[in-house]
């Protein structure tokens, strides 16, 4: 058995989440500063399509917390906790909450979008690796939507800092633990574990494999 400051201060993420979640704002900001210089963007574009594959990866095989399975929940659940968000009885989770888990999907899948149209956009100056791959149309289409989807993902990102924000009021340093891979909760959490967090390097590198081969094909072999 676990004393309770074992319990209090449970390992939730492990230091790749750590480093996926906190290069994200990195990324996405030099992709905007580097928006008006082809090659550097396309650096920083190789590295958002890999830090997103490899997020994608490690939610299936990574470490408990960091998989969607843990935290991805149906529409009762995500409802209920939304119906006692506001009240005492809102049910405490070690890795994100239902609200939370939702807002990580939404997120990836902005980023996706924005990271998919950016490799087929077409602006004469600035041409997206793949742009010649699709029909003109299909490129028009990317080209369109590009700039409008990066400001849908800025708008995404600032809902999910004040739902931090609230989550801070409300007595959960959410931004805390993304830093030190630990939360102050007890055993109560709905999604509670017992089992240590030990980091499976062999997964890590087969992760890190698999994620670098298609930046590798659409960046440099197609």
């Amino acid at each position: 058995m676990k004393n309770q400051q074992d319990v209090q201060n449970i390992k939730v993420w492990d230091w790749s989440i750590r480093v996926f979640h906190w290069s994200l704002p990195l990324v996405i900001f030099a992709l905007w500063y580097t928006r008006l210089d082809t090659e550097i963007h396309m650096l920083f574009a190789q590295l958002l399509m890999f830090l997103l594959l490899h997020r994608l990866i490690w939610g299936v095989i990574g470490t408990p917390y960091a998989r969607f399975g843990h935290f991805v929940y149906g529409p009762r659940t995500l409802q209920a906790y939304t119906k006692h968000f506001f009240t005492g009885k809102k049910p405490l989770y070690l890795s994100h909450n239902p609200l939370g888990g939702l807002m990580v999907l939404v997120l990836l899948l902005a980023l996706g979008l924005q990271l998919m149209t950016g490799l087929f956009i077409d602006d004469f100056i600035f041409p997206g690796p793949l742009y010649d791959r699709v029909p003109g149309v299909v490129s028009d289409w990317m080209t369109h939507w590009h700039p409008r989807v990066f400001k849908i993902l800025l708008g995404l990102i600032a809902l999910h800092l004040l739902a931090i924000f609230i989550h801070r009021l409300k007595g959960e340093k959410l931004a805390k633990a993304m830093l030190t891979g630990k939360k102050h909760l007890n055993s109560q959490a709905c999604d509670f574990q017992a089992e240590p967090l030990v980091f499976p390097w062999a997964k890590f590198v087969f992760a890190v494999i698999l994620a670098i081969l298609p930046v590798g094909v659409v960046f440099y072999a197609l």
